[in-house]
């Protein structure tokens, strides 16, 4: 496939050169890498462990990222001590304001939810490269529509939802077949929703009080899936 090659509208909801609307562009983008000795020389590869800080506001600013593998969380904190995720981004993603000619100012971070391995490229290779490949243009314009969709959730919810609402509806979404949430500490928890960590922890031991969730070390198990969903709001499982 030539990535070269300009992508155009298809009203069928495919891209007419043939690549699918995909989640994960990060196959296309390693083949890409792989077929472009130059784009080899400007890409710098960087491994980071869970909770490990990928990039300060200054970086996001001046660098566009790749997510190659894992799943980075771009996270907004305050001098009281709270922090919000305001986006989870995985393979394919891609963040930073490099192939910006104006980026705007932020104080946004940008830390590890797992071990992952993300592409970082300066800002006027990065310009210079989503102009000679669409196919970044067109990962990048997945990604933003994916960040614009996960903030205005995060709005709603907190505009309209009360607290134990929202972890109850967090909990649901991140529960695996068996109603278990494995590997999550109540602060991890905490930054998904914006609060206070001993708040949600409060909120937990409401949960468990009522025999709704049993609580271990980072693994909570659903006991009560119907009360769960009640308080979560959730009524079409």
């Amino acid at each position: 496939m030539n990535y070269r090659e300009p992508l155009e509208p298809s009203f069928s909801g495919e891209a007419v050169i043939g690549l699918p609307m995909m989640q994960n562009f990060a196959p296309v983008l390693s083949e890409l890498r792989a077929a472009d000795a130059g784009l080899e020389q400007v890409i710098q590869i960087q491994e980071y462990e869970p909770r490990a800080q990928i990039a300060l506001p200054e970086q996001l600013a001046t660098t566009m990222y790749v997510v190659v593998e894992g799943t980075v969380h771009l996270v907004c904190s305050s001098d009281s001590r709270r922090r919000l995720i305001v986006a989870s981004l995985g393979p394919g993603s891609i963040f930073g304001q490099g192939p910006l000619e104006e980026p705007a100012t932020s104080n946004v971070t940008a830390e590890a939810g797992e071990r992952v391995t993300v592409w970082s490229v300066p800002a006027s290779q990065a310009r210079s490269l989503v102009v000679r490949y669409p196919i970044l243009t067109w990962a990048l314009l997945q990604t933003y529509g994916r960040r614009l969709a996960q903030v205005e959730d995060n709005l709603e919810d907190i505009a309209y939802r009360k607290l134990p609402e929202r972890l109850a509806n967090l909990i649901w979404d991140l529960a695996d077949g068996h109603g278990v949430v494995e590997g999550l500490s109540h602060q991890a928890l905490a930054d998904h929703l914006g609060t206070y960590r001993e708040t949600v922890s409060a909120v937990l031991r409401d949960f468990k009080q009522a025999a709704i969730l049993s609580l271990g070390y980072r693994r909570i198990v659903i006991l009560d899936r119907d009360a769960l969903a009640e308080v979560a709001g959730v009524w079409d499982y």
